[in-house]
């Protein structure tokens, strides 16, 4: 240890992470996982999962969590503060400091708990190298180091030099309860947020599609937001939802909300368990049943596949959800078409564009299955356009069909559209946007394995 470093231990009671920190295990956490899932396992840890420690506030609005750690030996008090908030690109970021009451020096007792707290968070959420987006956040050691351990053999513990002694803290390593308006932190100007949440199913010639459309846009001074839903059948389309409001400034802009005709029943959590639109006799009911599967992309995006049961009317239909959330700078560009394909129980396919071919020009996929109960993921997955037709509202062509291929050929197949709905966006020149919503039918080929399989594109162009 060097001199300054143990001067540090000697004289300073309180740590705080930052990006900049020259100590890279105190520079705090930047994951790629939503911001629900690491709260929620922060909580816990703060509430009781770690020896020692109490919550006295949860404000998830502020994204702040505050706890005393009580020594084991000389039950001195130390203060935790825990902040979590999306940085700039949406991702979750997390910093924390902990401080003691008293003393002048912590024998490196706050920095040990900060680097122990985040190992034990990255356990409980899963994280890994895809996920954790800061450099040199290993956080590998977490015992006392050496010339500290000597030196606190050597000399007498004053009664005010720390909150607790090295060898209490060595004591508490380990002794974890198992498993499982913006702010200078918190700024979430200028972002958009979008939430998809699809109801399909295909029962021999009948097919039903229910995809819910989510949007928030922040910006100084309020949240934009607007809900669409659709119904699609073997014979049409009907739009029957379309919702746009202002809300004032919020600290969770990306949390869904009602409106008008369209309800939402929330769990514990905030974990969606319905939506349902009434209006007259006319009765929609979509049920998250129980997630099968959940993948957490690069750019903040979240893909879980759920079971799901579809109430219309009088009529009830077993099929499989996709809840699909993004999040964006809202001058980045929007993002790219995606699809979720279906084969019963044996095989659900998620594809998202996002990605640039060599040449820079082709736009490529990426893909998440969940195959007889296992994962498979692909990158650089082609889906290339076999036949188009014309849409003259947009004065462009759309696709009808498609190759899908993977490089290294274990994955392809082919796909048709059935009766899509084209909306075309607003734009300027001559060839305007267009988004399209799209039942497909095909088969895929899996390692040599064949899938029939139905699904739904949100095909997006220009």
């Amino acid at each position: 240890m060097s001199l300054s470093g143990l001067w540090t231990a000697l004289t300073e009671n309180r740590v705080e992470t930052r990006p900049d920190h020259p100590d890279p295990r105190l520079r705090g956490r930047t994951y790629a996982i939503p911001f629900g899932r690491v709260w929620k396992a922060a909580r816990e840890l703060a509430d009781g999962g770690l020896r020692g420690w109490t919550l006295l506030e949860a404000d998830e609005d502020e994204g702040l969590l505050v706890a005393e750690v009580k020594t084991r030996v000389f039950r001195f008090v130390d203060d935790v503060t825990i902040r979590i908030s999306l940085d700039e690109n949406a991702q979750t970021r997390v910093d924390m400091t902990s401080a003691s009451r008293v003393g002048k020096g912590d024998l490196g007792t706050n920095a040990r708990r900060v680097r122990r707290f985040f190992r034990v968070l990255d356990r409980r959420i899963e994280a890994g190298p895809e996920t954790i987006l800061d450099p040199g956040a290993s956080l590998s050691g977490g015992s006392l180091p050496g010339s500290l351990a000597l030196l606190a053999l050597l000399l007498p513990l004053p009664p005010l030099l720390a909150a607790c002694t090295p060898a209490e803290e060595l004591q508490e390593t380990g002794e974890i309860l198992e498993e499982e308006v913006p702010s200078p932190t918190r700024n979430f100007s200028g972002r958009v947020y979008e939430r998809d949440i699809v109801f399909l199913t295909a029962r021999g010639d009948s097919a039903l599609i229910v995809p819910w459309s989510f949007r928030s846009r922040t910006r100084p001074g309020g949240v934009d937001r607007e809900i669409r839903s659709w119904l699609g059948r073997g014979d049409g389309w009907d739009a029957f939802l379309a919702e746009s409001w202002e809300t004032p400034p919020s600290r969770v802009p990306w949390r869904i909300l009602p409106r008008g005709p369209a309800r939402l029943i929330v769990g514990p959590g905030d974990g969606l368990e319905r939506i349902f639109y009434q209006e007259g006799p006319r009765r929609l009911e979509v049920v998250l049943g129980d997630l099968l599967i959940e993948w957490t992309g690069q750019r903040a995006q979240t893909f879980r596949i759920h079971r799901g049961t579809l109430l219309l009317s009088d009529r009830r239909a077993q099929g499989f959800i996709l809840d699909l959330s993004r999040a964006r700078a809202s001058d980045a560009p929007a993002p790219g078409s995606w699809a979720v394909l279906i084969s019963g129980d044996s095989l659900q396919l998620v594809l998202e564009a996002g990605e640039q071919g060599e040449a820079g020009g082709e736009e490529l996929y990426r893909g998440w299955a969940r195959l007889d109960f296992t994962e498979r993921r692909w990158r650089g997955l082609q889906l290339l356009w076999e036949n188009d037709r014309p849409f003259e509202p947009a004065r462009r062509n759309v696709p009808v069909s498609w190759h899908l291929v993977s490089p290294g050929g274990d994955l392809q197949g082919h796909l048709d559209a059935v009766n899509p709905h084209l909306e075309v966006r607003e734009g300027e020149g001559p060839v305007l946007p267009v988004d399209g919503l799209i039942p497909v039918t095909g088969s895929l080929v899996v390692e040599e394995r064949e899938f029939p399989v139905f699904g739904f594109l949100r095909h997006r162009e220009g």
